[in-house]
């Protein structure tokens, strides 16, 4: 009997470790997929799809993304995500992202794009990752250098 309770109290301790575990940081794989949804002079729509790799031994939760983004160091475009996404643990997982595009902006940067061949892509911001219910605010940080082909 005193095995047992040594045993039980051995697994609740190791079970309260491994709940605590730091959550690692969400890696920036790809944009696995873009589509311009509504195209104007002065805003315009963008559809995403951004792809991340969860570190982690754990499922986990996102939700409630605000990010900026920025070309060049020039905010661009903002987006505002409340839907849950599910994070399955030690995987690849989609972000789909829709953001509203200022054309002003992009048409300031789009002489400095054209002299330098490629263009820094950056997202800031924050979101909520957690499991069992429980939420963390989690910063968003992403940046990629993409060349311009026009030619």
């Amino acid at each position: 009997m005193k095995y047992i309770r040594l045993s039980i109290f051995i697994l609740a301790i190791w079970g309260m470790a491994a709940s605590c575990e730091k959550v690692k940081d969400l890696q920036f794989v790809r944009v696995a997929g873009f589509k311009v949804g509504n195209l104007g002079f002065s805003k315009s729509i963008v559809e995403m799809t951004l792809s991340y790799y969860n570190p982690n031994s754990f499922n986990l939760k996102l939700k409630d993304a605000n990010f900026d983004l920025f070309f060049d160091d020039t905010q661009v475009g903002h987006s505002v995500q409340d839907t849950m996404i599910y994070i399955p643990a030690k995987d690849t997982f989609y972000f789909p992202v829709k953001l509203e595009i200022n054309m002003e902006n992009v048409f300031k940067n789009a002489l400095g794009a054209f002299m330098n061949k490629e263009v820094t892509i950056k997202a800031t911001g924050n979101c909520k990752v957690g499991k069992g219910g429980v939420f963390l605010p989690f910063p968003i940080k992403c940046e990629t250098k993409q060349p311009l082909n026009f030619f």
